[in-house]
């Protein structure tokens, strides 16, 4: 399913072209429907985990999305808006994926993380919005970094993260 943003402004309305492509790609690439989420936050409770959770609406939250069940992707961006000049800003931004790999690929007989993530990889360079040069994190430990996370990356999940550069973006522009 592909959870989409309400009027998508600046950030949010770069992610959504990308989101929306990098979807569209994987879901016909595996025949598979997967959850794709826009720009999603990272919450802090008083104990100091850390999740990222999909706002909803009215203050409504997803719940930790680093769990795994279902297929999914979403964004992160905890970085500051540089700007460039009058108009434009740029930001870094992580994807991260969480993947059932006997799921994407049923028939294939041993670990496929490598084509998926070739899958992904293309996917991601024909969704515009970023730079062509980013960095991948596939140790799942690293990826995850300071947040509550429930699963290891053991067979058949694969988890991993795509530390993305946007191109210059109008912060005030709208889909």
């Amino acid at each position: 399913m592909l959870y989409e943003r309400n009027n998508p402004v600046g950030l949010d309305q770069l992610i959504h072209k990308a989101q929306k492509k990098i979807y569209a790609a994987l879901t016909k690439k595996w025949d598979k429907d997967l959850d794709g989420y826009p720009r999603c936050y990272v919450l802090e409770d008083e104990s100091e985990k850390r999740t990222v959770e999909h706002y909803t609406y009215k203050n409504e939250y997803s719940g930790n999305l680093i769990v795994s069940e279902r297929d999914k992707f979403f964004f992160t961006a905890e970085d500051d808006q540089e700007r460039l000049n009058n108009i434009q800003f740029e930001t870094k931004v992580k994807l991260y994926f969480i993947l059932d790999l006997k799921f994407i690929y049923p028939d294939e007989p041993g670990r496929c993380d490598a084509k998926v993530l070739a899958d992904v990889v293309n996917a991601v360079d024909k969704s515009g919005g970023f730079t062509n040069e980013y960095t991948i994190v596939t140790d799942y430990q690293s990826v995850f970094e300071s947040f509550l996370y429930e699963f290891d990356n053991i067979q058949p999940y694969y988890c991993f993260r795509i530390d993305l550069k946007t191109i210059p973006y109008s912060i005030d522009s709208m889909c």
